[in-house]
């Protein structure tokens, strides 16, 4: 059996094994999400935007009360160096908005202000606006995601696509209009909403156009766009319920030389087909998905992953999971071929006291044989009085040479992916505290001379963040 039957039969035998998860309706709770439960086993990896093997910061999207004003300050540094300081502001009433940060060296640097006009909203700074399914802009950023985290309203994590300036008119987005940088590319573009249906354009200095049109009914979306050239993309999704689980399908066709003007790195492969399936059970959940795709000739790929958690009555949970892929997920770079592995997560929490050991494998060969990476973390978390805490977490970890592992880590007002290779061990304590009106965060990552960061130093690193919020008079 070649690689592409090989993999058709895969998503196929997956589909029946998933299906068979399902829980009947009266083995379930009422399931309140109104779209797949996120797959939180899957391995950890920065968008395709950023370079392989290097640290990824993302900024939660989460929003303050109107009328509050958040104020910040952190410095961070390895032992033996200069620290390096940063500072953030958000704010929000009922004219304006926003939030703006600085600091030499910060990823998340920048920020957007917005305020309200007499026919709409108007906004400067960080664009990550999303069109329809993403053709032109708000792509997903991997062939087999149901959605994008990081673009448009309503995600968990603020992208930063772009920087520049941006109009909306009308409650739900009727004409929306923007001008910006883009990558290396100054770009304008105008999208115009009626109903059903959405018809949007960006272009170029250099006289280059991508046109789309799209379709959104309930559970029904469509989208199509092309450029001057007569390439083009085109893509549906359809969203149903199934036994009080969430399924969405959606498929992908098209020319290999359509790339998002705004977005190339985003811009996918030309044929995709893909399925997710969610549900939620008196004592847990299950999710799937399984995806099918093709960059041009000779350059395609399949994946198939599931994870499923049960908790228990002592308010402790276990969770597995299952991923296995082939082919590349990149238009470009290299292709790894066979990737399958596992998961495991167990959690525990008593009288203030909580724990959770996690291991996982990737492998070369099937059932994790020939590992490319192999980690095992544990995390213990101690709350204390009037919300203090102190938390650590250890990880032992071994990376084949050319493989890249990241090990997620969240401050206070971000989540960091941190790129590690080689074998070793890495130490991260965390205290946090009220102080001066506010709260301090405080965290220390000790590696082990066993094993190294990428491109990074073995000497202890160190970060301290306050942050106050306040209503504003």
């Amino acid at each position: 059996m070649n690689g592409r039957a090989r993999a058709a039969a895969l998503v196929a035998g997956a589909l029946l094994f998933a299906l068979a998860l399902v829980p009947t309706p009266s083995g379930m709770a009422r399931c309140e999400e109104t779209g797949p439960v996120p797959a939180a086993g899957e391995f950890v990896e920065p968008p395709p935007e950023e370079e392989e093997g290097t640290d990824y910061a993302a900024e939660p999207a989460d929003s303050i009360e109107e009328g509050a004003i958040e104020l910040g300050v952190g410095a961070s540094g390895v032992a033996g160096a200069k620290p390096r300081q940063t500072r953030r502001v958000r704010f929000s009433d009922r004219a304006i908005g926003g939030s703006v940060r600085e600091g030499a060296g910060d990823p998340l640097a920048g920020g957007s202000i917005e305020t309200g006009t007499l026919a709409g909203r108007v906004g400067v700074g960080r664009l990550a606006p999303r069109w329809g399914r993403g053709l032109l802009l708000g792509a997903r950023p991997e062939p087999w995601s149901a959605a994008s985290l990081d673009r448009g309203g309503g995600t968990p994590f603020r992208g930063r696509s772009g920087r520049g300036a941006w109009y909306r008119a009308g409650r739900s987005g009727t004409f929306e209009s923007l001008y910006g940088r883009f990558g290396k590319r100054d770009l304008a573009g105008a999208r115009l909403s009626a109903g059903t249906l959405g018809f949007g354009t960006l272009a170029d200095r250099s006289g280059r156009a991508q046109t789309s049109l799209s379709f959104a009914r309930g559970p029904v979306e469509h989208e199509l766009a092309f450029d001057r050239s007569g390439r083009w993309r085109g893509e549906a999704a359809l969203t149903r319920s199934l036994a009080r689980a969430e399924a969405v399908a959606w498929a992908r066709g098209g020319h290999s030389g359509f790339s998002s003007l705004a977005e190339p790195s985003r811009s996918g492969p030309s044929r995709v087909m893909g399925l997710d399936l969610a549900s939620r059970f008196s004592r847990g959940r299950a999710h799937w998905s399984a995806a099918l795709w093709r960059f041009r000739p000779g350059r395609s790929g399949a994946r198939t992953a599931l994870d499923v958690e049960r908790t228990f009555h002592q308010h402790g949970s276990l969770a597995i999971g299952f991923e296995e892929r082939h082919g590349a997920h990149r238009a470009t770079g290299r292709d790894p071929g066979l990737r399958q592995g596992g998961w495991g997560e167990w959690r525990g929490e008593a009288a203030g006291v909580a724990l959770a050991l996690r291991h996982e494998v990737l492998g070369a060969q099937p059932f994790g044989r020939e590992a490319v990476r192999t980690v095992t973390a544990l995390r213990l978390e101690i709350e204390g009085p009037a919300g203090s805490g102190l938390g650590v977490t250890h990880s032992a970890y071994r990376v084949r040479p050319g493989e890249s592992l990241y090990l997620a880590e969240a401050a206070s007002d971000r989540v960091v992916l941190r790129a590690v290779s080689g074998t070793g061990r890495r130490t991260r304590l965390e205290v946090r505290a009220p102080g001066a009106g506010g709260r301090i965060h405080a965290a220390l990552d000790l590696p082990s001379p066993a094993g190294s960061r990428t491109g990074g130093s073995l000497r202890p690193e160190w970060t301290l963040d306050w942050t106050r919020r306040a209503r504003s008079r």
